[in-house]
């Protein structure tokens, strides 16, 4: 059992702890005797004490249960433990958390009690209340950091919102660190190490913490005014054109590190090896190639032209970039911890597919994702079959959105579509004809049309393999309730597009054989003589993988990449701005 020495001094008849930072022991010149904080620590989770400094006391009890009612945060000798001190530190640092989670952090009480205890004197209750507070901090930031700040359920009723106002059906599956809290205390206090319980519940997200970094650098920004703003132009600006907007785009690109000024003399040497100054208002070449460092960046056509759209993206605040860079920490927080040794990776704002082995990017695709009235699904899952040659079995939601009012419109809508009706989702049913079907029964009354209600179908629209089909020769499925996977595409003129959201909440993939190709190197279930002779044909053939590859879709619009180079993007659902309302 631990007992705390310490002195008792009759100050308006209340007990008062006196401790002396600078020795081990706590001295008294009349009397010293010993207090037993098992037994007041007890009295006040098993005789409902009140605790005050609305402290969460139900969640304590487990925490003193499991330290058999001692002090957590106070040594024997006295003495707080010194990482307590590092944990204050952490939460008040911690930028991401929102303001909102970090008042049950009680920090302006415990700063009171703290300064008391270096500075005065703290009585037994302010004492134990301090051991109470620091638990009930490192356990709120903690499940911060496990499981992000945001308040998941005022994010859920938007996107119910979203379904029952605007048809939009819109999914975020969100997950927290797999960690024992008091275990990781437990490891924590002995090894006077404070980074074993941060480096365990925060994010893992690759180059996360570099992002926080980045973080700072645009804080300092903020704090030297902002970014300049670049005035539009009539006409793009392209190498060796005259400009008065020109010395005002190099600085506003020289902040953001696009530009690097090597030398602030810089000159040209002519014909006759006379050294003259560049003017400052030539559009040059070095300032093209900074043009392009932005827009590599942010996502933009890589061309080295400033036009108005690129413009418009230098001309996005600071304080907004900060507020972007804090949502998208947050989100790292929301993701699976482990990856996967080999995982795959969507980031909807990105329009990109990301294998990776060991961390290092093997392969990377363009890919098409859900428009905004169909947003891709944000989860993440394990690739577990190829389907070469594929059906599709066209989802109902589409059927009855699109097809029928369609086939309301022309009975004959599906010839020529290589799409068959049926009873069942089974492709060798028996097939009915379309004129056959008396659609009007499936047409929306009023009522449905004003409560976005659809009658229910008891067909199944299956399309055939070929050129017709919109899943192309090939999809990679990871089986789940949101009905969506990976797949090759009929309409590869989209790819030409910069933004490429225009499915229906499926990935389709620009170059799917590369994506096969990779797969194939370490699947023996798959032959890549065999799956040429497939595809050749139209038969579907479909395989199991032997091991399960980890998909990730995320949504992401600020990242740092591997080149150590800070990425944004549009936010293509308007996340970021519900999200940072809810936060902050």
């Amino acid at each position: 059992m631990k007992y705390i020495l310490l002195t008792i001094l009759f100050i308006n008849s209340t007990f008062a702890l006196s401790l002396d930072t600078n020795t081990t022991n706590i001295t008294d010149t009349n009397t010293s005797t010993v207090i037993d904080y098992h037994s007041h620590i007890k009295n006040y989770f098993t005789k409902h004490k009140a605790i005050g400094a609305n402290i969460q006391k139900g969640l304590l009890r487990t925490y003193y249960k499991k330290w058999k009612y001692e002090p957590i945060w106070f040594e024997e000798d006295g003495k707080l433990n010194p990482i307590s001190n590092e944990l204050i530190r952490f939460a008040k640092n911690d930028k991401v958390i929102s303001d909102k989670s970090k008042k049950f952090y009680n920090l302006k009480r415990i700063d009171e009690l703290v300064n008391k205890y270096q500075n005065e004197s703290l009585t037994i209750k302010e004492t134990l209340q301090l051991d109470f507070l620091l638990t009930n901090l490192y356990d709120n930031f903690i499940n911060n950091m496990s499981k992000g700040s945001i308040n998941w359920k005022e994010f859920k009723e938007y996107l119910e919102e979203l379904h029952e106002e605007d048809d939009i059906v819109a999914n975020w599956e969100k997950y927290r660190a797999k960690i024992n809290k008091y275990k990781l205390l437990k490891n924590t206090l002995e090894s006077d190490d404070i980074n074993i319980s941060i480096n365990s519940a925060n994010y893992s997200y690759p180059n996360a913490n570099k992002l926080y970094a980045k973080l700072l650098e645009y804080e300092e920004v903020q704090k030297n005014g902002g970014y300049v703003k670049v005035p539009t132009v009539r006409k793009s600006l392209r190498v060796g054109m005259k400009s008065k907007v020109v010395p005002i785009l190099k600085k506003r690109l020289i902040q953001s590190n696009d530009y690097i000024v090597e030398d602030t003399n810089s000159t040209i040497v002519s014909d006759s090896n006379k050294t003259i100054k560049t003017p400052s208002n030539i559009y040059t070449k070095k300032l093209s190639n900074a043009v392009k460092n932005f827009q590599r960046n942010h996502g933009l056509y890589v061309d080295g032209i400033c036009g108005k759209d690129t413009i418009r993206h230098l001309n996005i605040s600071v304080q907004s970039k900060i507020a972007q860079i804090k949502v998208n920490l947050e989100r790292m927080r929301w993701m699976k911890r482990d990856l996967g040794d080999e995982y795959l990776i969507v980031n909807i704002p990105d329009f990109n597919l990301k294998y990776y082995n060991n961390n290092k990017e093997v392969l990377k695709l363009s890919v098409i994702v859900g428009t905004k009235k169909h947003p891709t699904p944000i989860f993440s899952h394990k690739l577990s079959t190829v389907v070469l040659n594929p059906y599709w079995r066209v989802p109902e939601r589409i059927a009855q959105r699109e097809i029928v009012p369609k086939l309301l419109k022309n009975p004959n809508y599906l010839d020529n579509k290589d799409m068959n009706i049926h009873p069942d989702w089974n492709i060798k049913s028996e097939t009915i004809a379309p004129t056959d079907i008396n659609w009007t029964q499936f047409a929306q009354n009023e009522e449905q049309k004003e409560k976005k209600i659809y009658p229910e179908l008891p067909y199944r629209f299956i399309q055939i393999p070929g050129d017709k089909n919109p899943l192309g020769k090939m999809k990679f499925l990871f089986r789940n309730k949101y009905m969506v996977y990976i797949h090759d595409t009929n309409t590869k003129h989209f790819f030409k597009r910069r933004k490429r959201a225009f499915s229906h909440g499926c990935i389709r993939l620009h170059n799917p054989h590369k994506l096969l190709a990779t797969i194939e190197e370490k699947e023996k279930a798959l032959d890549p003589k065999k799956d040429k002779e497939i595809l050749e044909g139209v038969e579907q053939t479909e395989f199991s993988l032997n091991k399960k590859i980890p998909i990730h879709i995320i949504y992401l619009t600020a990242w740092v990449d591997d080149n150590n180079n800070i990425q944004f993007r549009d936010d293509i659902y308007g996340y970021d701005k519900v999200q940072r309302k809810i936060l902050y």
